[in-house]
């Protein structure tokens, strides 16, 4: 695998891209929320083709940076503190850590209450905070999985293994032979939203690739998925 940085314009703007070459099949363009820009190609790519492509997608560069623009500066590394606020279902609530003799955490109210032995022990808070979202969002995703799949189901697609596991970089994957992985961290998102990656990767499975027929029938089970889209990418993971 190698890389190269590579400059493009669009209009009086200059973009900087990574370009990272791997055993892939097409060329991928990603705009980051801290607004880096990369891209993967296949190995055996020309470093001018590549070019001349992110050149035609560099309006949609621009749109997507000017969207992460309005989020800027990103929010600081939790701290896992008393008084910190943490996100469940797209609400906020005020993490309050109290001393107990077992460690554990409960949603009361507006409160991530917290009992710890040592409660200035952050790694251990962070880490039932971690545990808490992980077992929440693996019976909610479950849950609202199989409301949908039935559908799917009846238009010929198969049953999917599907795994849940903490992501830094994507709410959901669907691979084409019919694992659907989702996000942990999509239990800090509104109800809507998780919905909406579920029905995208469960598209997926009939429809692996982002064609007319993928989008036709993501937007006829969801008519509002765009806005649902916009809503997701203010989540930062």
């Amino acid at each position: 695998m190698n890389s190269e940085q590579v400059e493009i314009r669009f209009g009086d703007k200059r973009f900087q891209i990574k370009i990272v070459w791997n055993h892939r099949k097409r060329l991928s363009v990603t705009v980051h929320p801290d607004l880096r820009i990369t891209a993967k190609a296949p190995a055996g790519y020309e470093l001018e083709v590549i070019r001349q492509r992110l050149e035609k997608r560099a309006s949609w560069i621009a749109r997507q940076l000017d969207f992460f623009e309005r989020f800027q500066p990103l929010p600081l590394a939790r701290k896992f503190v008393s008084g910190e606020t943490h996100y469940y279902l797209g609400r906020q609530y005020r993490l309050r850590i109290r001393p107990g003799e077992k460690a554990r955490v409960r949603l009361i109210g507006r409160f991530f209450e917290m009992e710890l032995p040592d409660t200035g022990n952050r790694e251990k808070a962070r880490a039932l905070m971690l545990d808490w979202y992980s077992a929440h969002a693996k019976d909610l995703l479950s849950r609202r999985l199989a409301q949908y799949l039935p559908a799917f189901e009846k238009m010929g697609a198969m049953v999917p293994e599907v795994r849940c596991r903490r992501m830094k970089k994507r709410w959901g994957s669907c691979s084409g032979k019919g694992v659907i992985m989702l996000n942990t961290e999509l239990v800090k998102a509104p109800i809507h939203c998780i919905d909406y990656v579920i029905i995208h990767e469960l598209c997926h499975l009939l429809y692996p690739h982002h064609d007319k027929n993928f989008y036709h029938l993501l937007g006829r089970i969801l008519p509002d998925w765009e806005k649902r889209k916009e809503r997701l990418e203010k989540v930062v993971i």
